[in-house]
């Protein structure tokens, strides 16, 4: 029965240790330093997963302007985002949300900086009609037919550009670290096992005082 003890122990310290991950992964999380995009995709190739979400620096000339209607941003407003494709100065293209419309797309400017976060891409048809100009996903499997091959997967919110656009700027998403559960269901099942811990203990006492009885 000791030795079933230790197991209900051991496994409330492990659903304490899990209830303070919670509470450390609510605090802010630390920005991990811009990257060049080269630095961490590859044109044709899936993100990984030290690819997403990172912040990351991109020098290309944009192709087009199109608009992808109906997108929600982080605080929960609806607009439709202007989403530029840029040809980037190393190689591949990629899908750059630049702001939201109302936008008047300026003419050929030459060589542009973007700094902004890299996005996995959308998977779901529920932002619009198929038209032309118009995205109903941000998915760089759409833009391949009209644009060629070689793009970057995902797609990067933009934060600044330089030269700058006279463009209102999407909120990009601040990193989590998302774990299973809640807080309080870890508290209570650290409970839950140091009472069957305790039962486990004083199973053979329970047992003898039935058998004097």
């Amino acid at each position: 029965m000791v030795g079933f003890a230790l197991i209900f122990f051991r496994l409330g310290i492990w659903q304490l240790d899990k209830a303070q991950l919670m509470q450390e992964i609510a605090k802010p999380q630390k920005e991990r330093a811009t990257v060049d995009l080269i630095a961490v995709a590859e044109p044709n190739l899936s993100l990984g997963t030290d690819a997403l979400n990172r912040v990351v620096r991109i020098r290309g000339e944009f192709l087009d302007n199109l608009t992808a209607p109906n997108q929600e941003d982080v605080n929960g407003k609806v607009s439709t985002w202007i989403v530029g494709i840029m040809q980037v100065e190393q190689s591949g293209k990629i899908a750059i949300v630049r702001g939201k419309a109302p936008f008047d797309p300026p003419g050929p400017s030459g060589v542009v900086e973007v700094v902004g976060r890299l996005m996995p891409s959308q998977i779901n048809n529920k932002f619009g009609e198929v038209e032309v100009g118009v995205l109903p996903r941000i998915d760089s499997a759409l833009l391949l037919s009209s644009y060629g091959s070689d793009f970057f997967d995902g797609y990067v919110i933009a934060q600044s550009e330089n030269p700058e656009s006279a463009i209102a700027k999407v909120p990009s998403p601040i990193p989590q670290v998302k774990v299973a559960g809640f807080y309080w269901q870890h508290i209570s099942y650290v409970v839950v096992w140091w009472l069957m811990g305790l039962l486990a203990l004083a199973l053979p006492f329970l047992r003898s005082r039935s058998v004097e009885g």
